[in-house]
């Protein structure tokens, strides 16, 4: 008996579950590194302000921004293995 097509569907064959994950990582990686480069502009600019304005509220931005930066790259480390394992089983 004859497969009869649907009119108007085009068929396509579905992504495994590695080029999901790949596609995904992908995605993520422009935002990511777009985090990182902002969090670490904003730890400079807390050593700025730092040495050239209020102590106090330099060192503190400096801080927070040294933090966010730490667990940004925390989440690059696992984002790369995610990547590496993905590419691992395509």
């Amino acid at each position: 008996m004859p497969v009869r097509k649907r009119v108007g569907k085009r068929l396509r064959a579905r992504k495994s579950g590695s080029a999901r994950m790949i596609a995904l990582a992908l995605d993520m990686e422009v935002p990511l590194n777009e985090a990182i480069d902002a969090m670490h502009a904003l730890r400079f600019i807390g050593y700025g302000l730092a040495q050239h304005g209020d102590e106090a509220e330099g060192r503190a931005v400096a801080a927070i921004a040294w933090t966010a930066c730490r667990r940004l790259e925390a989440l690059q480390d696992i984002w790369r293995r995610m990547w590496k394992a993905g590419r691992a089983k395509s």
